[in-house]
């Protein structure tokens, strides 16, 4: 049984952290083992360190945090029954963390473990979402087709313009072959 002090202190920790979050995602742990579960921390830990966690909080003190964070209750309170475990991501790719968390699930076959939703970029999504948020494009994916295409036109400009200054050269050579 948690003191007074430790409530207050979790909800305190889980404040700033909500508050800072880039993604927050809501799950019913039920039917993951304790390997299990350490196993997907271990995951989350690889990619991201100390900057993304999966965590187990008791539904009042995550409320207390998220109304204190600035999230509107109307937004989560249908993801706060039953065991509640929360993924959130401090720095790093989000949707990277939703990858993680959702091939687990998919390649463990987990039934009774199941998305409740939650809050991309403070944007709230329906458990349905997740799979969808899970299919994304990485940051560096986006990137590297953006780049992609800024490089297209970019070469077809250099192309265009390398074929002028051949043809010059061509005429050039032209004139002074015929000059001689």
């Amino acid at each position: 049984m948690l003191t007074r002090e430790e409530k207050k202190r979790i909800v305190e920790e889980m404040t700033e952290i909500l508050k800072n979050s880039s993604l927050i995602l809501f799950t019913d742990f039920t039917g993951l083992s304790v390997e299990q579960i350490s196993e997907l921390r271990a995951r989350i830990r690889e990619k991201y360190g100390k900057e993304a966690r999966y965590r187990v909080v008791k539904n009042t003190l995550l409320g207390f945090a998220l109304e204190r964070a600035g999230f509107d209750p109307q937004d989560y309170k249908e993801f706060l029954f039953g065991p509640t475990a929360v993924l959130y991501v401090l720095k790093g790719d989000p949707v990277e963390a939703v990858k993680i968390i959702y091939s687990f699930y998919k390649e463990k076959k987990l039934e009774k473990f199941k998305f409740k939703g939650g809050f991309l970029e403070r944007k709230r999504f329906s458990a349905e979402e997740v799979e969808n948020i899970a299919k994304l494009p990485s940051k560096e994916e986006l990137y590297a087709m953006i780049v992609g295409r800024l490089k297209g036109p970019i070469n077809g400009l250099v192309f265009v313009l390398s074929g002028i200054l051949r043809n010059l050269l061509y005429v050039l050579n032209a004139i002074k072959d015929k000059k001689q």
